[in-house]
């Protein structure tokens, strides 16, 4: 019977499936960005307004990339295409439970989104907003994975050319 190595490990120390990043380390970087997702959807704080919003935009981020940079890893993009994935998800989740709440982004959607769900009967408008919100915040989420993912590697090869060379 072969027991994965992970499955012997305190849970503190298992990985993320498909990473080399600490499943618990990986839902922390991800539950970073909830707050200013949050705050801005039911509008505490208006995007692009104050410093509280950069700092709740930008920390994240940069923590992203202390761990990119700083962390070991033998899947250095993978763990951070992932990590983006998550957050993009998370992204999605917020947005869809919030969507109907105050002045969340169902009453205030990008006007992309309204002329995207314009092409559709209105029977179908609601779900192609949603459709297309969602797929905004899954780019986003990708899209900052991949930025992560790079810095990532060009710190592993680093690492790697101080060892060989």
């Amino acid at each position: 019977m072969n027991v994965h190595p992970d499955r012997r490990m305190p849970a503190r120390y298992r990985r993320f499936p498909a990473t080399d990043l600490p499943a618990r380390l990986m839902l922390v970087l991800v539950a970073l960005g909830l707050p200013r997702t949050v705050l801005a959807d039911l509008d505490i704080v208006a995007p692009e307004s104050s410093l509280l919003y950069y700092f709740l935009a930008l920390v994240p981020f940069a923590v992203w990339l202390v761990v990119a940079v700083v962390r070991s890893s033998r899947r250095p993009v993978m763990d951070f295409l992932m990590l983006g994935g998550l957050y993009g998800l998370s992204l999605v989740v917020v947005h869809q439970l919030l969507w109907s709440v105050g002045p969340s982004l169902g009453h205030h959607p990008p006007e992309s989104a309204v002329a995207f769900a314009d092409m559709f009967s209105p029977a179908w408008h609601d779900l192609a907003l949603r459709a297309y919100t969602s797929g905004i915040a899954m780019m986003i989420g990708l899209g900052t994975g991949l930025i992560a993912a790079l810095i990532a590697l060009a710190a592993h090869q680093w690492r790697k050319s101080r060892v060989d060379g």
